[in-house]
Protein backbone atom coordinates (compact mmCIF):
# COMPACT_ATOMS: atom_id res chain seq x y z
CA UNK A 1 0.00 0.00 0.00
CA UNK A 2 3.14 2.68 0.72
CA UNK A 3 4.45 1.72 -2.73
CA UNK A 4 1.29 2.27 -4.42
CA UNK A 5 0.80 6.06 -2.82
CA UNK A 6 4.48 6.73 -3.05
CA UNK A 7 3.94 5.90 -6.70
CA UNK A 8 0.97 8.27 -6.96
CA UNK A 9 3.06 10.72 -5.45
CA UNK A 10 5.22 10.86 -7.64
CA UNK A 11 3.08 11.02 -10.80
CA UNK A 12 1.32 13.85 -9.25
CA UNK A 13 3.94 15.59 -8.53
CA UNK A 14 5.94 15.11 -11.92
CA UNK A 15 3.32 17.30 -13.14
CA UNK A 16 5.23 20.59 -12.11
CA UNK A 17 8.24 22.10 -12.51
CA UNK A 18 10.98 21.80 -10.26
CA UNK A 19 11.58 25.78 -9.34
CA UNK A 20 14.25 27.43 -6.91
CA UNK A 21 14.05 31.48 -6.75
CA UNK A 22 17.15 32.75 -5.51
CA UNK A 23 15.65 35.15 -3.11
CA UNK A 24 18.63 38.26 -3.71
CA UNK A 25 18.01 40.81 -0.93
CA UNK A 26 16.24 43.64 -1.46
CA UNK A 27 15.09 42.93 -5.20
CA UNK A 28 11.41 42.26 -4.75
CA UNK A 29 12.29 38.54 -3.79
CA UNK A 30 9.09 38.55 -1.20
CA UNK A 31 6.30 39.43 -3.82
CA UNK A 32 8.20 37.26 -6.51
CA UNK A 33 8.60 34.05 -4.75
CA UNK A 34 4.83 34.43 -3.64
CA UNK A 35 3.43 35.13 -7.37
CA UNK A 36 5.67 32.42 -9.01
CA UNK A 37 4.00 29.91 -6.41
CA UNK A 38 0.62 31.14 -6.89
CA UNK A 39 1.47 30.72 -11.18
CA UNK A 40 2.80 27.55 -11.00
CA UNK A 41 1.47 25.44 -7.94
CA UNK A 42 -1.93 24.44 -6.61
CA UNK A 43 -2.29 25.95 -3.17
CA UNK A 44 -2.99 22.52 -1.42
CA UNK A 45 0.89 21.80 -2.16
CA UNK A 46 2.14 24.78 -0.05
CA UNK A 47 1.26 22.73 3.28
CA UNK A 48 2.90 19.87 2.53
CA UNK A 49 6.90 18.45 2.32
CA UNK A 50 6.83 18.73 -1.29
CA UNK A 51 7.06 22.68 -1.33
CA UNK A 52 9.56 24.85 1.29
CA UNK A 53 12.20 28.20 1.89
CA UNK A 54 15.39 28.53 2.99
CA UNK A 55 14.86 28.84 6.61
CA UNK A 56 16.85 31.76 8.29
CA UNK A 57 16.08 30.87 11.83
CA UNK A 58 16.91 27.29 11.22
CA UNK A 59 20.65 29.01 9.83
CA UNK A 60 20.79 31.45 12.70
CA UNK A 61 20.70 27.82 15.22
CA UNK A 62 23.43 26.33 13.36
CA UNK A 63 25.62 29.41 13.61
CA UNK A 64 24.91 29.41 16.99
CA UNK A 65 24.96 26.45 18.47
CA UNK A 66 27.16 24.24 16.02
CA UNK A 67 29.49 27.05 14.72
CA UNK A 68 28.36 26.75 11.29
CA UNK A 69 28.70 29.65 8.94
CA UNK A 70 24.72 30.66 8.24
CA UNK A 71 25.24 30.95 4.20
CA UNK A 72 26.64 27.67 4.73
CA UNK A 73 23.41 26.33 6.98
CA UNK A 74 21.67 27.39 3.94
CA UNK A 75 23.34 26.26 1.55
CA UNK A 76 23.21 22.59 3.15
CA UNK A 77 19.51 23.09 3.44
CA UNK A 78 19.25 23.63 -0.13
CA UNK A 79 21.15 20.78 -1.53
CA UNK A 80 19.40 18.85 0.49
CA UNK A 81 15.72 19.97 -0.95
CA UNK A 82 17.37 19.78 -4.31
CA UNK A 83 18.06 16.52 -3.86
CA UNK A 84 15.07 15.15 -2.26
CA UNK A 85 13.05 13.08 -5.39
CA UNK A 86 9.72 14.72 -4.17
CA UNK A 87 10.60 18.43 -3.38
CA UNK A 88 8.63 20.81 -6.34
CA UNK A 89 9.76 24.36 -5.07
CA UNK A 90 11.72 26.21 -2.66
CA UNK A 91 12.84 29.54 -2.13
CA UNK A 92 15.01 32.11 -0.01
CA UNK A 93 18.38 34.13 1.13
CA UNK A 94 20.33 31.24 -0.36
CA UNK A 95 23.81 31.64 -2.61
CA UNK A 96 23.64 29.97 -6.11
CA UNK A 97 27.08 28.90 -6.38
CA UNK A 98 28.05 27.43 -9.95
CA UNK A 99 28.79 24.17 -8.76
CA UNK A 100 25.22 23.52 -7.31
CA UNK A 101 23.46 25.30 -10.17
CA UNK A 102 25.58 23.25 -12.70
CA UNK A 103 25.04 19.79 -10.98
CA UNK A 104 20.81 20.51 -10.42
CA UNK A 105 20.21 23.08 -13.32
CA UNK A 106 18.82 20.11 -15.93
CA UNK A 107 16.38 18.88 -13.41
CA UNK A 108 15.83 22.28 -11.42
CA UNK A 109 14.51 25.69 -12.92
CA UNK A 110 16.66 27.99 -11.30
CA UNK A 111 14.93 31.66 -11.16
CA UNK A 112 16.51 35.55 -9.83
CA UNK A 113 16.10 38.81 -10.53
CA UNK A 114 18.51 41.40 -10.00
CA UNK A 115 17.98 45.57 -9.63
CA UNK A 116 20.55 48.32 -10.24
CA UNK A 117 23.15 47.61 -7.71
CA UNK A 118 23.12 51.01 -6.08
CA UNK A 119 19.39 51.17 -6.00
CA UNK A 120 20.19 47.86 -3.82
CA UNK A 121 22.75 49.13 -1.58
CA UNK A 122 20.55 51.71 -0.91
CA UNK A 123 17.30 49.95 0.28
CA UNK A 124 19.08 47.66 2.41
CA UNK A 125 20.86 50.22 4.49
CA UNK A 126 17.62 51.97 4.87
CA UNK A 127 15.46 49.05 5.95
CA UNK A 128 18.08 47.44 8.35
CA UNK A 129 18.37 50.89 9.30
CA UNK A 130 15.00 51.62 10.28
CA UNK A 131 13.35 48.60 10.54
CA UNK A 132 11.53 47.44 13.98
CA UNK A 133 13.30 43.96 13.83
CA UNK A 134 16.34 43.43 15.59
CA UNK A 135 17.90 41.59 13.13
CA UNK A 136 20.78 42.64 11.21
CA UNK A 137 19.92 45.77 12.36
CA UNK A 138 22.28 48.63 11.91
CA UNK A 139 22.63 51.61 13.70
CA UNK A 140 25.14 53.30 12.38
CA UNK A 141 25.02 56.69 10.12
CA UNK A 142 25.64 56.33 6.74
CA UNK A 143 28.98 58.22 6.48
CA UNK A 144 30.48 55.74 9.22
CA UNK A 145 28.42 52.89 7.49
CA UNK A 146 30.36 53.23 3.81
CA UNK A 147 33.47 52.61 5.43
CA UNK A 148 32.37 49.72 7.15
CA UNK A 149 32.76 45.74 6.49
CA UNK A 150 29.14 45.34 5.96
CA UNK A 151 28.70 47.58 3.41
CA UNK A 152 31.78 45.94 1.82
CA UNK A 153 29.90 42.91 1.41
CA UNK A 154 26.43 44.71 0.51
CA UNK A 155 28.07 46.10 -2.16
CA UNK A 156 29.38 42.77 -3.52
CA UNK A 157 25.99 41.41 -2.94
CA UNK A 158 25.47 39.85 -6.61
CA UNK A 159 29.14 38.51 -6.37
CA UNK A 160 28.69 36.47 -3.41
CA UNK A 161 25.60 35.11 -4.56
CA UNK A 162 26.37 33.72 -7.63
CA UNK A 163 30.48 33.40 -7.95
CA UNK A 164 31.13 31.19 -5.62
CA UNK A 165 33.53 33.50 -3.96
CA UNK A 166 32.17 34.26 -0.08
CA UNK A 167 34.68 37.06 0.91
CA UNK A 168 33.94 40.49 -0.08
CA UNK A 169 38.08 41.26 -0.16
CA UNK A 170 38.48 38.24 -2.02
CA UNK A 171 36.19 39.34 -4.55
CA UNK A 172 37.72 42.47 -4.97
CA UNK A 173 41.06 41.03 -5.36
CA UNK A 174 39.71 38.99 -8.43
CA UNK A 175 37.02 40.85 -9.95
CA UNK A 176 37.11 40.01 -13.46
CA UNK A 177 37.01 36.07 -12.19
CA UNK A 178 34.24 36.80 -10.20
CA UNK A 179 32.55 38.76 -12.73
CA UNK A 180 33.02 36.10 -15.20
CA UNK A 181 31.92 33.08 -13.01
CA UNK A 182 28.87 34.82 -11.98
CA UNK A 183 27.71 35.88 -16.03
CA UNK A 184 28.49 31.82 -16.61
CA UNK A 185 26.49 30.83 -13.59
CA UNK A 186 23.29 33.22 -14.85
CA UNK A 187 23.33 31.57 -18.12
CA UNK A 188 21.59 28.48 -16.98
CA UNK A 189 19.13 30.03 -14.98
CA UNK A 190 15.92 29.18 -16.60
CA UNK A 191 14.44 32.64 -15.87
CA UNK A 192 16.66 35.83 -15.01
CA UNK A 193 16.34 39.74 -15.93
CA UNK A 194 16.16 42.81 -13.99
CA UNK A 195 13.65 44.74 -11.84
CA UNK A 196 13.82 47.76 -14.02
CA UNK A 197 13.02 45.21 -16.89
CA UNK A 198 9.92 43.82 -15.10
CA UNK A 199 8.16 42.96 -18.32
CA UNK A 200 10.41 41.08 -19.83
CA UNK A 201 11.29 38.90 -16.70
CA UNK A 202 7.22 38.42 -16.85
CA UNK A 203 7.20 37.46 -20.15
CA UNK A 204 9.97 35.45 -20.34
CA UNK A 205 8.52 33.38 -16.80
CA UNK A 206 4.98 32.81 -18.89
CA UNK A 207 6.77 31.85 -22.05
CA UNK A 208 8.98 28.96 -19.79
CA UNK A 209 6.10 27.74 -17.76
CA UNK A 210 2.95 28.64 -19.71
CA UNK A 211 1.07 30.57 -17.33
CA UNK A 212 0.65 34.44 -16.33
CA UNK A 213 1.82 35.48 -13.38
CA UNK A 214 0.71 38.29 -11.19
CA UNK A 215 3.06 40.47 -8.86
CA UNK A 216 2.19 42.02 -5.90
CA UNK A 217 4.42 44.80 -3.82
CA UNK A 218 5.15 44.07 -0.69
CA UNK A 219 8.01 44.49 2.00
CA UNK A 220 8.29 47.94 0.97
CA UNK A 221 11.23 50.57 2.91
CA UNK A 222 10.48 51.72 6.35
CA UNK A 223 11.66 55.03 5.58
CA UNK A 224 11.43 56.86 2.05
CA UNK A 225 12.82 60.30 3.56
CA UNK A 226 16.41 58.60 4.48
CA UNK A 227 16.52 57.03 0.88
CA UNK A 228 15.62 61.08 -0.83
CA UNK A 229 18.39 62.27 1.80
CA UNK A 230 20.46 59.70 0.81
CA UNK A 231 20.45 59.86 -3.46
CA UNK A 232 20.26 63.54 -3.04
CA UNK A 233 24.01 63.98 -1.95
CA UNK A 234 26.66 63.28 -5.07
CA UNK A 235 29.66 62.46 -2.33
CA UNK A 236 27.80 59.37 -1.10
CA UNK A 237 26.00 58.46 -4.04
CA UNK A 238 29.68 58.33 -6.00
CA UNK A 239 30.76 56.26 -3.07
CA UNK A 240 28.74 53.61 -3.16
CA UNK A 241 28.54 53.38 -6.79
CA UNK A 242 32.24 52.95 -6.33
CA UNK A 243 31.42 49.88 -3.39
CA UNK A 244 29.05 48.66 -6.00
CA UNK A 245 31.15 48.69 -9.49
CA UNK A 246 31.73 44.72 -9.39
CA UNK A 247 27.92 44.22 -8.70
CA UNK A 248 27.15 46.46 -11.25
CA UNK A 249 29.68 44.30 -14.33
CA UNK A 250 27.45 41.89 -13.42
CA UNK A 251 24.12 43.22 -13.87
CA UNK A 252 25.28 45.21 -17.09
CA UNK A 253 25.96 41.22 -18.25
CA UNK A 254 22.59 40.32 -17.08
CA UNK A 255 20.71 43.47 -19.07
CA UNK A 256 22.48 42.16 -22.32
CA UNK A 257 22.00 39.03 -21.82
CA UNK A 258 18.19 39.62 -21.61
CA UNK A 259 17.96 42.47 -24.76
CA UNK A 260 19.80 39.98 -26.90
CA UNK A 261 17.63 37.02 -26.11
CA UNK A 262 14.36 39.57 -26.70
CA UNK A 263 16.12 40.52 -30.25
CA UNK A 264 16.56 36.12 -30.67
CA UNK A 265 12.91 36.00 -30.13
CA UNK A 266 11.68 39.04 -31.71
CA UNK A 267 13.63 37.63 -35.40
CA UNK A 268 12.38 34.41 -34.56
CA UNK A 269 8.50 35.51 -34.45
Amino acid sequence: MQEILKQQSEKYLARYPKIFFCHVPKCAGVSLSNAIYQAVYPSLLKATRFTGHIDLRASRECEQLLGVDMMTARETQLTFQLSSKYQVFTTGHCVARPEVVSNFYKDWHFLTILRKPVDRFISEYVYNRFKESEWQKNETDIEEYLNSEKALSSAVTYARYFSGYRDAKEIWENADDVIAKSVANLRRFSVFGTLEQMDKWQEDFNQRFNTRINIASKNTSPNRGASSAITSRTDLMSKIAELSRIDQAIYDEVVNMVNARTVTTAKAS
